[in-house]
């Protein structure tokens, strides 16, 4: 009874413990107690992001953790976590907290992805405290967010991985960064949101390709792009991919190729993208120009650009396409019933609560890992000879590499100045 007590352990499991040295004893305790703690951690992290009691059981069995609601609602009261305020936070809290969001890249974002970033930081409040705020504070922006949008043509697939839709975003590539993305018709979660020197070039957008089917196991049953000569390795590696699986269903119909107007997932996503967030580092990078402090023609000040705000630009796409993926997607104003609704994530890994499946298929991961070439796929962000000399000047100056825009652009200066100083 006593190791029952101690280890949650059945009599099987206790006789197993006594029959064994004292040394086993500490090992399946500590193997117990790490297995516990793994459990508590993914519970956690489903339970902040949002999800409901049976989303956060359905995700769980992804990692063979099967688990009843009522036991899911014991361990998250012995976590301390719960749907409702346990912590009350004051109005000037709030106000401070809401103000740092939409001083930088969030202040195109509507109060629902507000909520949702404050949420990520531990600030857990009503949605309606957050659209309040909001109101009082930034009213030019909600007032332009409330006009009407577009209305766009109706647009179904028919499950998860049964067709990708992915394109290049060239928004900010005057200041030096390419975007590229790509997005899954059904559920539309993001598969990949990178951000890269240059988005033309084969090589890159293969590797982008083939990391998310290592990392998802296998490739979509279909794949759209646009007419670019960016997406011919892609096409080739897809193609060979689907022939290895299945080759009766290789063919034309595996990789499409038509105008942007076509490919509309990824075009509808980066009308959203801009407001995300990218919107507000255009307007930066362009005040960076309008006053002289980046000249684009300038090999040194791209490079200068690009060892500065790389990194974090990279960092910050992460967490627009988490926070995207995270996010409920409401269903449709144009009377389309079919459109399903729900999460991004909740939709692309548990298909069978819509009543669809997975159309992934499976890949030899020895034939993925074949295809990369580490050489030719992945580009410095930046030339050698400059972080060269960025190196040399920040451990004269005592200088990390910035974790901030703010720091990012006092680096920036510093290195400009030092370039000047030498030419």
């Amino acid at each position: 009874n006593t190791f029952q007590l101690i280890f949650g352990a059945d009599l099987s499991e206790c006789r197993l413990i006594l029959s064994h040295p004292p040394s086993w004893l500490f090992v399946l305790a500590c193997t117990r107690m790490s297995s516990q703690i793994n459990e508590n951690e993914l519970i956690s992290s489903y339970f902040r992001s949002g999800y409901t009691y049976l989303e956060i059981c359905e995700f769980l069995k992804l990692h063979d953790i099967f688990m009843s609601l009522s036991t899911l609602k014991r361990r998250l009261k012995d976590l301390g976590l719960t749907r409702k305020d346990t912590y009350v936070v004051q109005d000037e809290e709030l106000k401070m907290a809401v103000e740092d969001e939409i001083a930088g890249s969030s202040c195109f974002l509507g109060y629902r992805k507000v909520w949702a970033r404050l949420r990520k930081k531990g600030i857990v409040v009503k949605r309606k405290r957050v659209m309040v705020m909001l109101k009082q504070l930034d009213p030019e922006g909600v007032e332009s967010r409330t006009k009407k949008r577009l209305r766009r043509r109706l647009y179904h697939a028919r499950g998860p991985n049964f067709i990708w839709h992915m394109d290049g975003h060239d928004k900010l590539k005057p200041y030096g960064f390419s975007i590229h993305g790509c997005i899954d018709g059904f559920s539309r979660k993001l598969i990949w949101l990178e951000v890269c020197p240059s988005n033309k070039k084969p090589e890159i957008i293969a590797k982008f390709y083939l990391d998310a089917v290592q990392n998802l196991g296998g490739v979509p049953e279909r794949v759209r792009s646009d007419d670019g000569t960016e997406n011919g390795v892609v096409e080739a590696i897809h193609t060979y991919l689907r022939s290895t699986h299945d080759p009766s269903s290789t063919g034309l119909g595996s990789f499409l190729i038509g105008r942007s107007t076509s490919n509309q997932r990824i075009e509808a996503y980066w009308s959203q993208f801009v407001k995300d967030g990218p919107g507000w580092w255009m307007n930066f990078f362009k005040d960076m120009t309008d006053t002289g402090l980046f000249n684009s023609s300038d090999p040194v000040h791209n490079d200068c650009m690009r060892f500065c705000f790389m990194d974090i630009l990279r960092k910050e796409l992460n967490e627009v396409s988490e926070l995207w993926n995270e996010h409920i997607i409401s269903s449709t104003k144009f009377g389309n019933v079919n459109l399903p609704r729900g999460r991004p994530d909740t939709m692309y890994f548990l298909p069978h609560l819509y009543n669809t499946k997975d159309y992934n298929m499976k890949t030899n991961p020895d034939d993925v890992q074949e295809l990369i070439n580490n050489e030719t796929m992945s580009k410095d962000d930046y030339s050698k000879e400059f972080e060269e000399f960025a190196t040399i000047i920040m451990n004269e100056h005592n200088i990390l590499k910035p974790n901030n825009c703010k720091e990012a652009l006092d680096l920036y200066l510093i290195l400009i100045r030092e370039v000047e100083n030498h030419s």
